[in-house]
């Protein structure tokens, strides 16, 4: 027969340590699955090979009855031991560590030991008990929910929303160890298949293409899981390389694309890829003066491609690590509930730039700040299977120095970024410190470091007045129009009046395509 004290169960996962063995909490039937936690603890108790099969897979505060928390925990330390957990062994240890009367004593231990239970099931009492869980959590998040909204000290209503959505989002977040561990023999195969299409396919890129050729050959694409850094000092071109790798992405392969701006809005970013795509200068853009006909055109011929891509932008200062990943998941279930597919996600985030990422706690270093997000960033690469791009600022160093190509040690206030990151991009431009400099409009990217293939340097082509880069070489892009009276572009202001004119009548000042 069961005591009363059965029902003593929490709301909460927090450990069963913490809990007031006197204040007892009876919860919803369906916040708890007694009859699953005692097969659990029986089969434990007499299949040699069921600890083995289980660890990882459940812990301590997954138990909605303190006294199975407590017999549990006792079973992994004599685990960990190398030791049998036996009802004998495990009775002598909760002995020795003075809980034999807090679980119920010899009469309770006796009880689970006479549970009915299927070896075969093992993981779907697992299951069961996780489930409910993942309820209480939620019931103990939705406390701590009501909790912020009614003293949001000083939180403005997005903040609430973004950390009462990370709350909700994190519940049942941890992942079995059983998704984690892969066997060998398992893969192999898979692995040995990617070799044979690379080798079969001279051009072909694994990873995302930069839309730089030589940037490609020498890294094979921004690949899923790794952190990328765009370094280098003031205007030298960080975001506008950025924001050219996402606008190459985005118009050759369509793929989401979600960008944190801590310094510019979102209507700077927007002007930039206008004025890029469309080849018009971005002076001309910002003051909305001076438009010629012809750019109106490619103006709009830009629009028109841009409207049908997938990039997002989020343009909140102070952000933090776990804001941007509640905007991830956010954006990544619109994704499948649009399009109905589970694979349809984010296929990069870009963080410009990593030293205005506000840290989730202050520390005594700016080194150590900056340490916790370099790894936060490379963490939440790994987590959503994605590249994640950050702009980082150089040191003042640089400046100093008469060479003043940048060097791994000039990453600001750092160890830690070198250490995380997967591959690190320098850019230099000669002429920023030297106006007659014989490599005018041109761009060193230096590779500074590669994880998983070799360094090297290449340059490109960098337009100041588009903010944009380009291949060595390669004709500077203009979105392509095709004047006809029935193609749909949008009426310019210069075009109520006249007719479409052809390339060979523009005027005098009109930039060359």
């Amino acid at each position: 027969m069961q005591s009363d004290s059965d029902d003593e169960i929490y709301a909460s996962r927090a450990e069963y340590d913490d809990v007031d063995d006197s204040q007892p909490v009876r919860l919803h039937e369906a916040l708890t699955n007694q009859d699953a936690e005692r097969a659990i603890l029986a089969c434990l108790m007499k299949e040699d090979s069921a600890w083995d099969r289980l660890t990882g897979l459940i812990h301590e505060a997954d138990f909605s009855d303190h006294k199975h928390r407590r017999i549990f925990a006792t079973m992994r330390l004599l685990a960990e031991q190398n030791k049998s957990l036996d009802p004998i062994s495990v009775s002598g240890a909760l002995r020795d560590s003075d809980l034999f009367g807090k679980v119920g004593g010899q009469n309770y231990l006796m009880e689970i030991e006479e549970t009915l239970f299927d070896k075969n099931r093992l993981l779907d009492y697992k299951e069961l008990v996780r489930a409910t869980a993942i309820r209480r959590e939620l019931v103990h998040v939705s406390q701590q929910i009501r909790l912020i909204a009614t003293h949001p000290q000083d939180r403005t209503v997005d903040e609430l929303l973004t950390e009462s959505e990370t709350k909700v989002l994190r519940v049942g977040e941890q992942r079995d160890d059983e998704e984690i561990v892969v066997k060998l023999n398992e893969r192999i195969d898979d692995a040995v298949g990617y070799i044979k299409t690379l080798a079969e396919h001279d051009d072909y890129i694994p990873g995302l293409e930069s839309g730089f050729k030589r940037l490609d050959e020498l890294t094979a694409g921004f690949r899923d899981n790794d952190l990328i850094i765009i370094a280098a000092r003031p205007s030298m071109g960080k975001t506008a390389l950025a924001l050219n790798i996402c606008t190459n992405i985005l118009l050759s392969s369509q793929k989401p694309i979600l960008f944190f701006s801590l310094e510019q809005d979102r209507e700077q970013l927007i002007r930039r890829m206008l004025s890029a795509v469309a080849g018009v200068s971005h002076g001309k853009l910002d003051q909305g003066k001076e438009l010629t006909t012809q750019d109106w055109q490619q103006l709009e011929s830009a629009r028109l491609s841009l409207s049908k891509v997938q990039f997002y932008i989020v343009d909140r200062p102070n952000i933090t690590l776990e804001d941007m990943m509640s905007q991830i998941r956010r954006i990544n279930r619109e994704l499948r509930d649009e399009n109905k597919e589970v694979n349809n996600r984010l296929s990069m985030v870009v963080v410009d730039y990593m030293q205005l990422v506000k840290p989730s706690r202050e520390r005594t270093s700016r080194v150590i700040e900056l340490g916790e997000i370099s790894r936060g960033l490379k963490a939440l690469a790994k987590e959503f299977k994605i590249p994640v791009v950050s702009v980082a600022q150089l040191n003042r160093n640089v400046e100093n120095r008469e060479n003043k190509r940048p060097r791994m040690a000039d990453l600001r206030d750092s160890g830690e970024i070198e250490q995380d990151a997967d591959l690190i991009l320098f850019i230099y431009r000669d002429e920023v410190y030297d106006k007659y400099s014989a490599q005018k409009d041109k761009a060193e990217i230096i590779i500074g470091k590669h994880r998983n293939g070799p360094r090297g340097e290449l340059t490109l082509d960098y337009q100041d007045n588009l903010m944009k880069f380009s291949n060595e070489g390669e004709t500077a892009f203009r979105a392509s129009v095709q004047y006809d009276k029935n193609d749909g572009l949008a009426k310019t202001p210069y075009e109520e009046d006249e007719e479409l004119i052809d390339d060979e009548e523009l005027d005098d000042d009109e930039p060359p395509l």
